[in-house]
């Protein structure tokens, strides 16, 4: 008996790379307007990365700017910024028809022996998810949430508000890819609406500007799937939001750390 491959994976499958170039196609199942959903282009940039630069050792860190709309067939460049014994700085740009798109610079580095054991990133309290409502169909729901199985912790819906400024969702794959988990837990990690949208009294365009990453451990892995991702805005004013985000598996434990920076118009 044969599975069809996932969704994501099969839009690697289209990853293909020659005279140190990459190239790959996001197809309208993963875009979010006019542009490929922000997880998916950084995913797409990550594995163009580590097929063109093959590295044992584990991605540490990303720093993401979502420069302008992506989509289609996609071409990736890469260039190595430098390289030692134990770490590997890579920049790469996303670029279609619509013009450059992703710019996303990765650092590959080991874990490292330290007297240092230190951590305050506790998983918040949160219903198991097979008590969680799924978010529903609606019109205005983007393409590429589809692909995911999203049980908010508060709502049941997206369209819930506070006066915090913050989302807690479980959140896997509908279908569960076979690719690098690396590449897997960036294409989830920015699934969420940007926390502000919370704190919406009328509704306007949002479009994020950057995705700062932080990998809190080199072999990610979770029960059933599921993971918990937290969006909180500490700060919106002037069409400019910030938010800090988080995610933990199963087990609690905290995988990835990162930061948000999101135009809004309203």
């Amino acid at each position: 008996m044969t599975t069809s491959p996932s969704a994501l994976d099969a839009l690697l499958a289209t990853l293909r790379t020659e005279d140190g170039q990459a190239s790959a196609h996001i197809d309208e199942g993963w875009m979010q307007g006019r542009t490929a959903y922000g997880g998916i282009s950084s995913a797409v940039a990550l594995a163009a990365t580590m097929a063109l630069h093959p590295t044992e050792t584990p991605l540490r860190y990303a720093q993401i700017s979502f420069v302008g709309p992506v989509g289609g067939d996609c071409s990736v460049d890469t260039r190595v910024l430098r390289q030692s014994k134990s770490s590997l700085f890579v920049d790469a740009g996303v670029s279609s028809d619509m013009g450059f798109g992703t710019a996303a610079l990765f650092a590959f580095s080991p874990d490292r022996q330290s007297h240092l054991d230190h951590n305050r990133l506790t998983m918040p309290d949160a219903p198991d998810p097979g008590t969680l409502k799924p978010v529903p169909e609606h019109k205005v729901r983007p393409s590429f949430t589809r692909h995911f199985d999203m049980r908010p912790t508060s709502g049941p819906r997206f369209d819930w508000k506070s006066e915090v400024g913050e989302y807690l969702t479980w959140v896997r794959f509908v279908e569960e890819p076979a690719c690098h988990p690396m590449v897997a837990l960036l294409a989830m990690g920015d699934a969420l609406p940007p926390a502000a949208m919370a704190l919406f009294t009328e509704f306007g365009p949002i479009s994020s500007m950057n995705w700062t990453v932080n990998m809190l451990t080199g072999t990610p892995t979770t029960d059933d799937g599921w993971w918990l991702l937290s969006a909180k805005t500490g700060y919106a004013r002037g069409g400019f939001s910030v938010q800090d985000m988080m995610i933990w598996n199963r087990a609690g434990e905290p995988v990835m750390s990162g930061s948000q920076g999101i135009a809004i118009y309203a």
